[in-house]
């Protein structure tokens, strides 16, 4: 007969061997390969800046898409400002400038033209939205 106790865990009759094994299940399971994210889409627009508003007004796109701006002022200089992703890019008079960047932030974030040569310019805004 054997009179040597076996640990138990907690006094619930579990033996070491059976919790060691439990605590290594888990620690598996955290270790799991995680699925990859979906791919990125692309997304390419075409704005059009002139006194006062942008068109169009609304950006669409899916977390994670790269998005490829095109920005063309039709008449004076202008600015495409997104603080929340630190954008700011200027466009000269009648000239245009192309940017991508990747939208990896979920919410609602306002453009706007940061130019202050005219009055107007502060009404120009305009939204991102990333899902």
């Amino acid at each position: 007969m054997n009179t040597t106790k076996t640990a138990t865990d907690h006094g619930r009759g579990t033996t070491r061997r059976a919790v060691l094994q439990r605590l290594a299940a888990t620690c598996w399971a955290g270790l799991a390969v995680q699925p990859a994210p979906e791919p990125a889409g692309r997304r390419s627009f075409t704005i059009t800046a002139r006194k006062y508003a942008f068109e169009p007004e609304v950006i669409d796109v899916r977390r994670n898409d790269v998005v490829r701006l095109t920005i063309t002022s039709a008449d004076i200089a202008h600015s495409f400002t997104v603080d929340a992703y630190r954008i700011q890019k200027r466009i000269p008079p009648g000239g245009s400038v192309t940017f991508e960047f990747r939208a990896d932030e979920v919410g609602r974030f306002p453009f706007y033209c940061s130019m202050r040569a005219d009055e107007g310019c502060q009404e120009m805004q305009g939204e991102l939205i990333v899902r």
